[in-house]
């Protein structure tokens, strides 16, 4: 059995948590009302909160990507400060190369809301094009799951075909993290697994997608019912989850 994820106090990890927490219950209960500044509190004006807005990427904006709601200026103002104040490392190839993924959907995201964060002070570089990505599946999972914030409707293109029919790897990883009790992985995985069943090019916000069923293999409905549960205690876990189920739905 599981422990519940505890963050320690008074760290960017409680503040990561916290907004983990407030995301992943506007998506669950269609929360109209939602703001990243609002859910972060006194969080919002601190180091702490702009490096959770970092942490967790283009998922600050999920709520409003996937629902097709305005971005609020002072979110948007936000998620700017928070690039600035915490810019990119530059000092690693793979490093580098992960920051530009994470960061070109971030990008991605923001033009989706209808905000221009291209050339914003503190974003890593563009990944180059056509970056070939891991032939074995352990490998591919392993790249994937700290790369969960892109895997959103506005996915690079050329990423999600590379990814095309790589939906068994992908599988394969997500059951290797289940039973690793890797509850966090295993439900990145799972989002990436949601998007390489949604064929097409991506939608716009609130467009209805692919029927849940053709969303993935039959083994991701239950392993999303299975990491609610055992995941309950880590706001991380059920914010993936409920990106996870929002993809599905679309």
């Amino acid at each position: 059995m599981t422990t519940p994820h505890q963050p320690s106090p008074n760290t960017v990890e409680t503040a990561t948590c916290v907004l983990a927490g407030a995301l992943s219950r506007a998506l669950r209960e269609d929360d109209r009302s939602f703001g990243v500044r609002h859910s972060l509190g006194d969080w919002g004006d601190g180091t702490g909160g702009l490096a959770a807005v970092r942490v967790l990427g283009a998922d600050v904006l999920t709520p409003f990507v996937l629902t097709g709601r305005p971005l609020p200026a002072e979110d948007a103002a936000l998620v700017r400060t928070a690039v600035r104040a915490h810019p990119a490392p530059r000092i690693q190839a793979r490093e580098t190369a992960l920051w530009g993924t994470r960061d070109a959907a971030l990008v991605d995201a923001l033009a989706a809301v209808g905000v221009d964060g291209a050339g914003w002070e503190g974003l890593a570089p563009a990944p180059p094009p056509n970056g070939g990505l891991a032939a074995d599946w352990l490998s591919l999972a392993a790249l994937l799951v700290p790369l969960a914030s892109a895997a959103h409707p506005f996915a690079d293109a050329a990423l999600r075909a590379q990814l095309a029919g790589r939906g068994p790897d992908l599988t394969r990883g997500l059951v290797r993290s289940l039973l690793r009790r890797d509850l966090l992985s295993a439900a990145r995985l799972a989002r990436w697994i949601v998007l390489d069943g949604q064929s097409g090019q991506p939608g716009q916000p609130g467009q209805a997608g692919p029927a849940v069923q053709s969303a993935g293999p039959p083994l991701l409905a239950p392993a999303l019912e299975h990491l609610e549960v055992l995941g309950s205690g880590d706001p991380r876990v059920l914010l993936e989850v409920a990106v996870a189920r929002r993809l599905m739905a679309r």
